[in-house]
């Protein structure tokens, strides 16, 4: 999955910082509109580096590893005769970025991401996604920082190009609107309307959309073709500040008009259909340093 939006703050002095953030997630079974059920979930880690090089420019390099694990039930009508359409997806991923802030309070970005995304026993090889997110943001006011941003990517045989609003407006002392925490559940490209309750604790919602693609491996129905998820996470958060650098995030999130697709090598449409609303809940935790 790629939905960094922007970088995660620029420091503001010479020193690298980092960031690791811990992600699981439980997606509850659901119904397939041709018939059957599934259901994942999902565990993975970010490090994030940053290091600014001058009062206007930083850079930064993000290693990330995650796994889905999916379960499917009741797959026997649509032709899938029993069989579990995927399993296990793994996805590790590179990204490095750039940020300056020109004399016109206009800050540009600049994010290469590479990542495999591949069922377990896929060809490494075939299942990269890479490419670039662009966003430039001005800052309109002492509370308002807006601006515009796209996202163009290779996901494994398709090409993907994507616009999102790039948005940090503080309401007032307790509301903020923004983009959601890259490193989150929801991504980064989608937007969170958070209500500060106390200094430590915050209550948010909102809502991102959510698409990638993986390589299928050369045993399963769909042998060496290409899945994909579909879907828009709409979330409610609740988040505690354990201490200065340590936050942690408790998401009660409902995957709405959600599809999935199988592709087979010969890039035909082997399976598509629709999904069900379907409830998740995920814990999220972040640690500066």
């Amino acid at each position: 999955m790629v939905g960094h939006a922007q970088p995660d703050g620029v420091a503001q002095n010479d020193a690298i910082k980092a960031t690791v953030s811990v992600t699981g997630i439980n997606q509850f079974n659901t119904s397939l509109n041709t018939g059957g059920n599934f259901g994942w979930s999902s565990a993975g880690a970010t490090l994030n580096l940053l290091k600014p090089i001058s009062a206007a420019t930083s850079i930064g390099v993000s290693v990330r590893y995650g796994s889905q694990f999916w379960n499917w039930s009741n797959m026997n009508s649509y032709g899938y005769g029993g069989k579990s359409p995927w399993t296990t997806i793994s996805t590790p991923a590179l990204g490095l970025s750039y940020s300056h802030k020109l004399d016109s309070d206009w800050r540009l970005n600049f994010i290469p991401t590479i990542e495999s995304s591949a069922e377990t026993g896929a060809n490494l090889n075939n299942s990269l996604t890479y490419g670039a997110i662009f966003n430039g943001s001005k800052q309109l006011s002492p509370t308002l920082n807006l601006g515009l941003g796209t996202g163009v990517f290779r996901q494994i045989d398709t090409n993907r190009v994507f616009p999102f609003i790039v948005i940090d407006w503080k309401i007032s002392d307790r509301w903020n609107l923004n983009n959601p925490f890259p490193g989150g559940p929801a991504g980064g490209a989608g937007l969170e309307l958070t209500y500060k309750v106390t200094s430590d604790f915050k209550v948010s919602g909102g809502a991102a959309y959510n698409s990638y693609r993986f390589r299928l491996n050369d045993s399963g129905p769909y042998a060496g073709g290409v899945g994909q998820n579909k879907f828009i996470p709409v979330f409610a958060k609740f988040s505690y500040a354990i201490d200065r650098t340590t936050a942690l995030d408790l998401y009660a999130l409902a995957n709405m008009g959600g599809s999935v697709t199988a592709i087979n090598t010969n890039g035909n449409t082997a399976l598509s259909t629709n999904y069900r609303t379907a409830p998740a809940v995920a814990l999220n935790l972040v640690k500066r340093f």
